[in-house]
């Protein structure tokens, strides 16, 4: 009985430490970037606890029973957010079983959710929260004749089993050459199956007596889509050559409630005042500056630059460089978009407060009330040497080791470690 008693109490204690106790923080002396209009704030405290900021403001007083994290005037600012990738949907490219960013036989596709996919233990998840990513905004690929990828979700990183925070934030499309491809041949038969679709959500559910009544959809896949097609979740739609991009224009006049992302926009800058006009949301790559296709013949570094003088709204992703499947290199990227013209504060929120907006997601800020999702740096956040040194989500101390971290330590020949590598 008493050691009954005693373990009850010691899983109590432990209960306790990771709900309220690890959630009370002191950060000292930080270089808060609010992404409010308070701007940066130099040699501020936080005080967070129960998961929230509860206070801001110099020369705080630490509670007690609180644990205190000295930033000593490096960089705190809110967890990074990948806009588009499919971490966590895949280990292994070549190996079926572990890949499950589409599905080329399915009988499905809109209604496919990236959220039951989601794997939280991949090994790309700690990789990718190492460097300052608390949220991931994922989604599949088309597959077999359909040009939708299915519905798309977001994920934090912390690795829990419950992680994933929207499990139908948007529906995925892919045009251009790819959705060419699935639809058979042409653009025009990829744009007819988008408004076909469309149509069938639009009038779902009245003309579907069976399963299979819908021009382009099946029943279940048109109740997928019934949120989009009303503008009441993001349709992202993955084009890049300027004349797709007009026609996504025109798709939107034709269907006047969608709220349309589009996905890579290569050649955007050539229409940045018609993206604008039409109120169309845009995902860059700041890396994306050479031809890889066809689609992409005038894409330039500077593009990114141009819609910002539009007025075009944008997020930054790395889609170039394994960025799909491994968005790490995020702030990287926001970095080079700074080099090429665009503002530093501009750059951050297009990888922060921008997506999180876009998204519905509580995080991209930092102030009293908001649930404490931050980052601390040892460096400039988009300064490529720089790396996060502390990590919190929704109050909660997140690791920063990872399978990459584990074996640097491993195998690394200045340990003290002296047997052989077999025995590690």
């Amino acid at each position: 009985m008493t050691f009954t008693k005693s373990l009850l109490g010691g899983l109590l204690l432990s209960t306790f430490s990771t709900t309220t106790w690890a959630q009370n923080y002191f950060i000292s002396d930080a270089k808060l970037v609010t992404n409010t209009s308070q701007g940066t704030i130099e040699k501020t405290d936080l005080i967070i606890r129960n998961g929230k900021v509860a206070e801001i403001g110099s020369d705080l007083a630490a509670p007690s029973n609180v644990e205190i994290i000295a930033a000593d005037g490096r960089w705190v600012t809110p967890g990074l957010i990948a806009p588009f990738s499919r971490l966590g949907l895949m280990d292994i490219g070549g190996e079926d079983v572990t890949n499950d960013t589409s599905s080329e036989k399915s009988i499905t596709s809109v209604s496919e959710l990236a959220s039951d996919s989601y794997n939280p233990k991949s090994v790309f998840v700690a990789n990718t929260r190492r460097m300052g990513v608390t949220h991931a905004v994922i989604s599949p690929s088309a597959a077999g004749d359909s040009i939708f990828g299915g519905t798309g979700a977001v994920v934090n990183l912390s690795g829990r089993y419950n992680s994933v925070e929207k499990p139908a934030a948007f529906v995925f499309v892919q045009l251009g050459e790819n959705g060419t491809r699935r639809a058979g041949g042409s653009r025009a038969a990829a744009l007819q199956q988008l408004r076909a679709a469309l149509d069938d959500a639009g009038a779902y559910p009245t003309r579907y007596d069976g399963p299979e009544d819908g021009d382009a959809l099946n029943r279940q896949d048109a109740s997928a889509l019934f949120k989009a097609a009303r503008g009441q979740m993001p349709l992202m739609i993955s084009a890049n050559r300027a004349q797709d991009l007009l026609n996504i224009i025109k798709l939107k006049n034709e269907y006047g409630s969608l709220d349309i992302i589009i996905l890579g926009a290569a050649e955007a800058w050539k229409i940045a005042d018609e993206l604008a006009a039409a109120k169309i949301k845009v995902m860059i790559d700041p890396h994306d500056n050479l031809p890889t296709s066809f689609d992409s013949v005038e894409a330039r570094l500077d593009n990114i630059v141009l819609l910002d003088e539009a007025g075009v709204e944008y997020v930054i992703t790395n889609a170039s460089a394994l960025g799909i499947q491994r968005p790490a290199t995020l702030a990287q990227h926001a970095g080079n978009a700074v080099g090429n013209g665009l503002s530093w504060d501009k750059a951050f929120a297009a990888i922060t407060a921008t997506p999180a907006k876009w998204f519905g997601l509580p995080g991209g800020s930092i102030s009293e009330g908001a649930n404490a999702t931050l980052v601390v740096w040892d460096g400039d956040p988009l300064n490529v040497t720089s790396a996060p040194t502390n990590m919190l989500i929704e109050g909660r101390r997140q690791s920063l080791t990872s399978r990459q971290t584990a074996l640097r330590d491993r195998y690394n020949p200045t340990s003290d470690d002296t047997r052989l590598h077999k025995y590690r």
